[in-house]
């Protein structure tokens, strides 16, 4: 529905794992959560960029699933292509024109206090707003530190995994990324370093490599890496064999029983013995021995 959301994924998704809070192992976030709350950020953001997902699909995926499942399956995506398309057709409600750094900004923003949040409340995608624990008595008793709504599967909680130290760390680190970007100085690695590992920070920091000529090639005694000339060493060449020495332009023969015991000083070229192929029987009855009839007793 909008194209901002996949970019907006991607980037998240990086910045978690660089500050390591999508790893479900070790009672971290996984990228179905992460997801989710991407969804919901849309969905809360002034101007909205999604609708609550009850307005594309009213019912639970999961329990519509009944009776054939292609009949089932195509009778959801009829009513999800129709509700998406009347929701894009509708003049009346405001488009949001934030870019995606805004976006990104506001979301480090909205989730900074979601330690204090998750102890009351819940994120559902589904209704696109927080909901009160006590008050839905789908996700009584609260046993989980952060409640994230599974919009086609309710009420499970893709975010079981989140521990209560965890989450106080996860909300330290949407702070310290948001306090970081918007105090950060106009200088692109700083914020580069804040939202991709090191090892991709150092890719998109290193400096563009010069343009080159288009006769440039492998001949070429220095070769370009990172913009820098660098010097490039060279094989010594291999002594040639007395096979490309008499041909220089044949190909190098394979090895083989006739080209391993070729005789080192090979007869001239007019010379008869010189198209004769040391495996070759001779044809002339001269060279045969002749045998003498054994007697018989």
């Amino acid at each position: 529905m909008d194209n901002r959301f996949r970019d907006m994924v991607l980037l998240v998704k990086e910045w978690a794992k660089t500050h390591n809070i999508n790893n479900p192992k070790y009672g971290t976030m996984n990228s179905y959560t992460l997801c989710l709350l991407i969804i919901f950020h849309f969905q809360t953001c002034v101007p909205a960029i999604l609708p609550p997902l009850k307005e594309i699909y009213p019912g639970n995926i999961v329990d519509d699933l009944t009776g054939i499942r292609e009949t089932a399956q195509a009778r959801i995506a009829e009513t999800c292509a129709a509700n998406i398309r009347r929701f894009k057709e509708d003049k009346s409600r405001r488009v949001n024109r934030g870019t995606l750094s805004e976006l990104f900004i506001s979301f480090l923003a909205k989730f900074a206090d979601i330690g204090v949040m998750a102890s009351n409340q819940g994120i559902s995608v589904y209704t696109g707003q927080w909901e009160d624990i006590e008050t839905n008595t789908r996700w009584l008793p609260k046993t989980y530190a952060l409640f994230v709504e599974d919009p086609f599967e309710q009420p499970e909680n893709p975010a079981r995994t989140v521990s209560n130290r965890s989450l106080e760390r996860i909300s330290q680190v949407f702070k310290e990324s948001h306090r970081q970007l918007i105090s950060a100085p106009s200088n692109r690695y700083a914020i580069i370093a804040t939202l991709a590992s090191p090892q991709i920070s150092n890719f998109l920091a290193s400096p563009e490599p010069p343009i080159l000529p288009r006769n440039f090639g492998p001949r070429h005694q220095q070769t370009y890496r990172g913009g820098r000339p660098q010097q490039q060493f060279f094989r010594a060449p291999q002594p040639q064999t007395q096979f490309q020495q008499r041909h220089p332009y044949h190909p190098t023969p394979r090895y083989s029983p006739r080209t391993q015991f070729r005789h080192p000083n090979p007869m001239p070229d007019g010379h008869p013995s010189a198209t004769q192929s040391p495996h070759q029987r001779p044809q002339s009855s001269q060279n045969r021995v002749q045998r003498s009839p054994r007697p018989r007793p």
